[in-house]
């Protein structure tokens, strides 16, 4: 007697209700194996989503920090500016102060057109 044979003389011993459970196990074991494998490639696109959408925060992390960098150094280059004309504009204050009071000197008669 063949191992086939002695399973199916063990099923028609088992009863039907044996048998109807077998056919539900072997059901639901191909359901679960499809879902399984549904399961699994789902979870694999939602990882790739996962990791595209990651790369993609950090392109913009990096774009924000290189704003950053670039906005950072115009302020600084306007710092520099606005020292600078301040720089000069009080050197042409002294100009304008050490001229009226050479010309109060020279010409005191003449203090017209001074603050």
């Amino acid at each position: 007697m063949s191992v086939e044979q002695e399973i199916v003389r063990a099923l028609i011993d088992a009863g039907a209700g044996a048998i109807i459970a077998l056919v539900m196990l072997v059901g639901l074991y191909r359901i679960v194996r499809g879902l399984g494998a549904r399961f699994i490639e789902v979870q694999q696109h939602q990882a790739e989503a996962l990791g595209a959408q990651a790369q993609s925060v950090a392109s913009f992390t990096s774009s924000v920090q290189d704003f950053v960098r670039a906005d950072n150094t115009e302020h600084r280059e306007m710092l520099v500016l606005l020292r600078f004309i301040a720089q000069r504009q009080r050197s042409f204050e002294e100009v304008r102060i050490e001229h009226i009071k050479r010309k109060e000197q020279t010409h005191p008669h003449c203090t017209a057109g001074t603050p």
